[in-house]
């Protein structure tokens, strides 16, 4: 399995000239002659991207958003304009109204644009429980909250019978794929809370354990640039010590934060970039 980010909030120093980073997240999943594209980004950067490291977004088989923001789904026309046979899977609820609120008052549209999702409707599959594409690559919804969710989703909110009420994230799905012996979780924001979201994945995995994830902790706001407290930040911490898997994080997480956590735990948790490539 080769995984390739298209978009994340930085660059590394080292790579490739001409990549642009944005805030959001795009990445391409290259499963043996499957190709898989997780998130779209904001903008057309991801398409920018993806031919400076010589990806072919035409051929991508399958494409999942992971739920109704705009820097995650924000480059579907673009996408739809280069590719025009991928299945497109997200959750209907991805394309309810979501909003943020500027100094906590003003409200903001952080969602989907529903006049390209309507004119493209016969080219997606909307789902609203666990769904497989496959028996090695499924998408998982519905993640119970047994451990807290971001205090940073109480800025959210979506559009539900004319009023604007908290954002529940039903409309957030994982990605869990199996490859020989390897199990890899892509979870995006992990709005659900990551520990939700990876023990959902664990229950569903026939009792494999998950050998990489990839995906941001939302332990960072960019609408109100808060960090979580460092008393949650040190408990997801031990809770990530507890698995027996790596992480490779970046978007929404916040810089400091996975400095702190990756100084905690240097052999399991890695950051991610605009750019990088990992192969498993």
């Amino acid at each position: 399995m080769k995984i390739t980010v298209l978009v994340e909030d930085a660059t590394c120093g080292d790579q490739q000239v001409g990549l642009k980073p944005e805030l959001g997240l795009s990445i391409h999943i290259e499963l043996g002659k499957t190709h898989i594209l997780f998130d779209v980004g904001k903008t057309d950067r991801f398409i920018h991207n993806a031919k400076k490291l010589h990806i072919d977004l035409s051929k991508v088989d399958y494409l999942i958003i992971s739920h109704g923001h705009f820097d995650h789904g924000g480059g579907l026309k673009h996408f739809l304009e280069i590719n025009k046979t991928a299945k497109i899977f997200m959750h209907k609820e991805a394309v309810n109204k979501h909003f943020t609120k500027i100094f906590g008052l003003i409200p903001f549209y952080i969602g989907l644009d529903k006049k390209v999702i309507d004119r493209h409707a016969d080219r997606i599959i909307f789902i609203d429980q666990n769904t497989s594409i496959n028996e090695n690559i499924r998408m998982i919804s519905d993640f119970t909250e047994n451990f807290p969710q971001p205090k940073g989703n109480l800025s959210l909110y979506k559009k539900s019978k004319g009023k604007k009420i908290h954002d529940d994230f039903k409309h957030e799905i994982a990605l869990l794929i199996n490859e020989n012996d390897k199990s890899v979780l892509f979870t995006a924001c992990s709005h659900s809370g990551i520990v939700n979201m990876y023990n959902k994945a664990l229950s569903l995995n026939n009792g494999k354990k998950i050998d990489y994830v990839f995906g941001g902790f939302h332990t960072y706001n960019p609408a109100t640039f808060k960090n979580e407290s460092s008393v949650y930040i040190d408990t997801l911490t031990l809770e990530l010590e507890k698995t027996n898997s790596i992480y490779y994080s970046g978007h929404c997480t916040g810089k400091s934060n996975l400095k702190y956590m990756k100084n905690k735990l240097p052999d399991k948790i890695f950051s991610m970039h605009t750019g990088s490539v990992i192969e498993i």
